[in-house]
């Protein structure tokens, strides 16, 4: 799936590939996407990603191997800027499958859903028609099936050949669920995304756009749930891993 846009600039930061992709250039590459007859697998990378992307080489293969690795999180884009490596955006995940959906509905491409529970699947389904009433829902199925249904399901993805494919919960993998079951997709475009599933099924809020751009969405998790505050020091190590790279010049 390694079929990158003129467009997007790819870059390595921290030894893991992350793509450049400016506002004004998503109309451009999506459309691009859907229609050059190819596979695009995208991913949407936070902080945690980017540090296991560094300590495993099959997601690290995932994410070479992608069309799109889009940053979601502010600590990767201040890095990105902190090491120099040219402009850095970064897209609230919820939002940036919004404007895929917007574009598919504008170009008249079809969609097939694939993940969650019975009851969350139809959910999104109702709420996609509702939102995206001109886009062609070709499929849906859900997660957390039984290994010896997959390759039906696999054959009826093929069969329904959509051109953008959302994934979400019950996944094994997530987004190596996808590069894994390549061989057996037609082209299109292909992207994970639980927390997208989550807000479309009402599972979850959105919360404050103020926050996730201020990067301070961490402090409300820290507040549900305690024990994340020990993740500082994963975060301590990634500016320890920052400076060392500002001052070799990498």
């Amino acid at each position: 799936m390694e079929n990158r846009h003129p467009g997007i600039k790819r870059i390595d930061f921290l030894k893991v590939p992350i793509d450049i992709l400016p506002e004004n250039e998503i109309e451009d590459v999506f459309r691009s996407f859907a229609e050059d007859g190819k596979q695009h697998q995208i991913v949407l990378i936070n902080f945690f990603d980017l540090m296991r992307a560094r300590r495993s080489s099959e997601y690290m293969e995932t994410l070479q191997q992608s069309s799109l690795v889009i940053p979601t999180a502010v600590s990767i884009w201040r890095g990105i800027k902190f090491l120099k490596k040219g402009p850095a955006f970064r897209y609230r995940p919820f939002d940036f499958v919004i404007r895929i959906l917007g574009l598919m509905e504008k170009y008249q491409k079809t969609l097939y859903l694939m993940g969650g529970k019975q009851s969350s699947l139809q959910t999104v389904f109702n709420n996609m028609r509702i939102s995206f009433p001109g886009l062609n829902v070709v499929g849906r199925y859900t997660g957390y099936y039984s290994p010896k249904m997959e390759e039906n399901i696999l054959l009826a993805i093929k069969k329904a050949s959509p051109t953008f494919l959302l994934a979400g919960d019950g996944l094994k993998g997530g987004d190596k669920w996808i590069k894994a079951k390549k061989e057996s997709l037609n082209p299109g475009i292909y992207l994970y995304c639980s927390e997208c599933y989550a807000i479309f099924s009402g599972k979850k809020k959105k919360g404050s756009r103020k926050n996730w751009e201020n990067g301070t969405e961490v402090v409300s998790e820290v507040l549900k749930n305690p024990l994340k505050l020990f993740r500082v020091f994963i975060r301590l190590y990634y500016f320890l891993i920052l400076i060392i790279y500002r001052i070799s010049g990498k």
